[in-house]
């Protein structure tokens, strides 16, 4: 009932903006796409998602896991595919890949390990493309002078996170101490906002514990990391490289720091909501933020729409049509597995 009504609610901010823009202007926008500019959105999309796969592949080979890259491609597709099926803030696409290791004859310890380490890398280079979309923001003063003052608390913040991620990667008593007083955080508000969709307080310290083994990892393997840093990094140029070409489709072309902070946006408040892949979350709010930082409403619209469609739709028809049939296994194992950790969330990392 829950799922239904989210959906619905996301279905209905989906049309919202669609709703407010003017419709003639909407399809000559649309009318004057052209094909090869879709082409090249389709090719950057498969770049991004190829990077990605070359990520998990280095890192995996770190651990001391060797699977063939073709392999990674499949597990990464399916797996992010996964979570625009079905919404766990992400940890649906984990419980996934921990499925689909499992398959490879991996370890449960090593895939969580693995995953951990890249999901962490993945999250810190997107924090840094945030701090400098803000900063570009505020350095050729895109924003009028009351956001301006927003723009550079967010703009601390940010800069503080960093500075304290990189500070509990360097000391290991500090890091242990505040990833349980942050695991602990969390059992006690999930247990009081959603007490039968609260894990135990052992799979969490559990959890945390492994996190902080893959802190471990990456500062005995440094040298070995730096590869699947770039390739992650590059993923999100690409990534954000869809968008940006996507408002050069539409004929309005945008500079880079908006919409680093429009994709930050979109991404984070779909991360957060109930509806499967964000949707119509995400395309709301980045199309709020655009407009917000001057960009018409009707091209707003069509460019975050384009955005939706080659880099989620088109994959996920892919995932679809190549794996059928694994991709309907998962998507039911992988509802009840990103909670219940039955996929490997809360296994022990493996000893080095």
């Amino acid at each position: 009932m829950l799922f239904a009504a989210a959906l619905a609610g996301g279905i209905a901010l989906l049309a919202l903006p669609v709703a407010f823009s003017d419709g003639r202007r909407l399809l000559d926008i649309v009318s004057s796409v052209r094909p090869q500019d879709m082409a090249a959105l389709v090719l950057l999309t498969a770049l991004s998602y190829l990077a990605m796969s070359r990520s998990y592949q280095g890192i995996a080979c770190a651990a001391g896991t060797d699977l063939p890259f073709r392999g990674w491609v499949r597990i990464t597709l399916v797996s992010n595919t996964a979570n625009y099926l079905v919404t766990t803030a992400g940890l649906s696409g984990f419980a996934v890949r921990m499925y689909l290791l499992s398959q490879q004859g991996v370890l449960p310890g090593r895939a969580v390990l693995v995953s951990l380490v890249q999901t962490f890398l993945t999250n810190l280079t997107l924090l840094a493309f945030i701090l400098l979309g803000f900063a570009t923001l505020v350095a050729r003063h895109y924003l009028p002078e009351g956001t301006l003052i927003g723009a550079l608390a967010v703009l601390l913040m940010l800069t503080a996170t960093l500075a304290y991620a990189a500070i509990l990667v360097l000391h290991r008593d500090l890091r242990r101490r505040t990833l349980f007083a942050v695991a602990d955080g969390i059992h006690r508000i999930l247990r009081r906002v959603s007490p039968r969709w609260t894990p135990g307080r052992l799979k969490l310290w559990r959890f945390q514990h492994n996190l902080n083994e893959g802190f471990d990892f990456l500062l005995a393997r440094k040298d070995r990391i730096i590869a699947p840093t770039l390739w992650i990094t590059f993923d999100w140029v690409l990534t954000l490289a869809i968008l940006w070409a996507a408002f050069r489709a539409v004929g309005y072309p945008v500079d880079a720091g908006i919409v680093i902070v429009g994709f930050a946006v979109g991404v984070c408040v779909s991360l957060a909501s109930l509806v499967p892949g964000g949707l119509g979350i995400m395309e709301s709010s980045m199309t709020a933020v655009f407009v917000s930082l001057g960009v018409p409403l009707e091209p707003a619209v069509v460019a975050v729409l384009i955005f939706r469609l080659v880099y989620y739709v088109l994959p996920l028809l892919v995932s679809l049509f190549l794996f059928h049939g694994l991709m309907g296994q998962v998507a039911r194992a992988a509802g009840a597995a990103a909670w219940s950790g039955a996929q490997g969330f809360d296994s022990p990392a493996p000893r080095r």
